[in-house]
Formats: structure tokens, C-alpha cells, sequence
């Protein structure tokens, strides 16, 4: 299983076709996205972690490749990819997506006090 998370410079040195390239002699091309929020309400509080993930599988690139390793992430359950979805149909399903969903459940129960610095 792979985890997404590819930087920017390493994508442009070796491609989409580069990554399915290093992936070739796996028969294994299952992966997950991963979208990792966290909050500490203080210098010495302990953050709370929200982990959104989508499982899906690393194809050969489709789709416009504008956003990152969208074109080579297929998720499960679907038969097009990140770059081929429409942005309302990703974000229906995104690691993202699901992550901000978690922070904002959080929040909606919390019941958090912030105060205002009235000096600013």
C-alpha cells in the first residue's frame, strides 16, 4: 500500500509515468490519500489530530495534470480519477474533505471559548 503525499519537486523530476514506472514490479497498486489536521489550543496543550483517508489505487495517468498525483490516483469504488472528477464530485470524497468534516463535527461540540485581545 502506498501513501500519497508526493512533493512538488519530486513529481517534477520524474513524472506520473515515472512513479507507475517505480511501481511496476509490484503487483500491489493499492494506495490511500491522506489529509492530516491538527489543533492545540495552547503552547502546552496537546493537539487534537483529525485523519481523513481515501482508499483508491495508483493508475496510469488520466486527466488534466494540473493538481499534483491527481491524474495517477484512481479511488476505490470509482472508475475515474482525482484529475478526471469534477471539483464537487472530489470533494464529496476526499481525504480532505473528510478531514475538514472531522474538524468541523469537533468544533460544533467542543463548545470552545475564545477571547478576544481587546489591545490590538
Amino acid at each position: 500500500m502506498y501513501v500519497l503525499g508526493t512533493s512538488t519537486w519530486f513529481l517534477q523530476k520524474i513524472g506520473h509515468e515515472g512513479l507507475n514506472n517505480m511501481l511496476m514490479a509490484y503487483e500491489d497498486k493499492s494506495a490511500y490519500a491522506t489529509c492530516i489536521f491538527s489543533l492545540a489550543l495552547g503552547p502546552n496543550e496537546e493537539p487534537v489530530t483529525f485523519v481523513g483517508k481515501t482508499p483508491g489505487k495508483i493508475v496510469p495517468a488520466r486527466g488534466p495534470k494540473v493538481f499534483g498525483w491527481d491524474p495517477i490516483f484512481q479511488p476505490d469504488g470509482y472508475e475515474l480519477t482525482y484529475a478526471e472528477m469534477s471539483n464537487q464530485e472530489k470533494n464529496k470524497i476526499s481525504h480532505r474533505s473528510k478531514a475538514l468534516t472531522m474538524v468541523k463535527s469537533h468544533f460544533a461540540v467542543a463548545g470552545y471559548r475564545f477571547q478576544s485581545d481587546e489591545s490590538s
